[in-house]
């Protein structure tokens, strides 16, 4: 069954060339020298390092964005509440039957909330721009009177704007997240590229330096690519695996208008 290094995880891969490194520096280690063999030793660990940073790297992203997201749901959820809180209450004064202050809310809602509540739902950036205009049109020395007629709490539109900005601020850092993990992925790719490289050169050398007929030398290449070899292994097993249960999926679907059985 065919299967390919590609397919090999990235962590894997890592695993792999780490233990790689390690088996050539005890044989380095033993002696005799072979300078053709020993410095894959350094190629080893620089392949190890990369994957290492990017392995690291896009778990850490990763994790950084998922607590972000976390925090920035709870931040919109405070955004929302604002807007909720201060387009009610003055929607409520504008709907008074009798007040002396019925034409200035009125003025004010249609001025700070034309839509109501209709951008609650919106995407977090397109209801923070939303709300930031409102929040002009509420500061607005025209709408003071009113504001301060209908008794709003003006301390709700500062926590509205410290929310609105905590918003927009977990939005950009959620986003920077997100470019960090896919330039681990984009890097990672590239290291990925050179592991596959560096594991076919090995091969070929370790596979060049022993004679048929030399059995304690080929078992010796055998010992040194252990971790790579036992994941092919594992993969053509599964390869295999799935290929015989797609087979025998195949031997038991009854052909079409066949009415046996």
């Amino acid at each position: 069954m065919g299967a390919s290094l590609e397919q090999i995880p990235r962590a894997e891969k890592r695993d792999i060339v780490r233990k790689i490194k390690e088996n050539l520096e005890v044989r380095a280690a033993n002696g005799p020298p072979e300078p053709g063999l020993d410095i894959y030793i350094g190629e080893c660990a620089d392949v190890t390092h990369a994957l290492d940073a990017h392995v690291t790297g896009n778990v850490l992203a990763h994790a950084e964005r998922a607590a972000r997201l976390a925090q920035l749901e709870a931040a919109d959820d405070e955004v929302d509440t604002g807007y909720r809180h201060i387009e009610g209450y003055i929607g409520v004064e504008s709907r008074r039957r009798v007040s002396p202050n019925l034409l200035g809310a009125l003025a004010l809602h249609q001025a700070a909330f034309p839509n109501g509540l209709a951008h609650v739902d919106d995407p977090i950036a397109d209801e923070n721009r939303v709300c930031r205009e409102a929040l002009l049109v509420l500061r607005a020395p025209e709408h003071a009177a009113t504001l301060a007629a209908i008794e709003l709490p003006i301390i709700w539109l500062d926590r509205w704007e410290a929310a609105i900005a905590k918003s927009d601020a977990l939005l950009a850092e959620v986003e920077r997240a997100r470019t960090e993990k896919r330039a681990h992925i984009e890097a990672g790719r590239d290291a990925e590229t050179e592991w596959v490289e560096l594991m076919v050169r090995l091969r070929r050398y370790v596979s060049s330096r022993a004679k048929r007929s030399d059995a304690a030398r080929i078992q010796e290449g055998k010992m040194l690519l252990a971790p790579l070899l036992d994941a092919m292994a594992k993969l053509r097993a599964g390869a295999a695996a799935r290929a015989t249960r797609k087979e025998n999926g195949k031997q038991e679907t009854p052909a079409a208008g066949d009415t046996t059985g």
